[in-house]
């Protein structure tokens, strides 16, 4: 009984003592509203370091261009494709080949680089133009969709 008589008198001399005093701050609400947050717009990355970027993927996809016409005048068609391989690839790389003698090129399995990225879809657009040219501006979506991937 000692020890609740203790805490009931704790408890009231502290409710006597902050009597006088403002609520904490934590309590206390704001007269006005706190001003508007800035927009963020990104980190601040210096132009040299986006220009830098920009050339090297620049410089990529102009590979990927130098690369794919250099296999056409190997006589080659070829598609590259990266990252996880969806259920119909097999099918339509067989398909591809069968139809039009067209190579399917999996680079890798996982996540690649922006300057991979960039090189495969430069060289890719070579291609598809030439593949559109011989074959017709729907023979690869025809192939996807028999292949079941559309």
């Amino acid at each position: 009984m000692k020890a609740r008589a203790r805490r009931s008198l704790l408890v009231a001399l502290g409710l006597a003592a902050c009597a006088g005093h403002d609520p904490s701050p934590a309590l206390a609400q704001p007269e006005e509203p706190p001003p508007p947050l800035a927009e963020w717009d990104g980190p601040n990355i210096p132009d040299a370091a986006v220009k830098a970027f920009e050339a090297l993927q620049a410089s990529a996809y102009a590979q990927g261009e130098r690369e794919a016409l250099a296999a056409l005048g190997r006589g080659e068609l070829a598609l590259q494709t990266f990252g996880p391989p969806p259920a119909c690839r097999e099918r339509y790389a067989r398909l591809l080949w069968r139809r039009h003698r067209i190579e399917h090129r999996a680079l890798t399995d996982c996540a690649t680089a922006d300057e991979q990225r960039m090189r495969v879809h430069g060289f890719n657009k070579i291609m598809e133009a030439e593949i559109g040219r011989r074959f017709g501006a729907d023979a690869l979506a025809t192939a996807a969709r028999k292949a079941g991937c559309r």
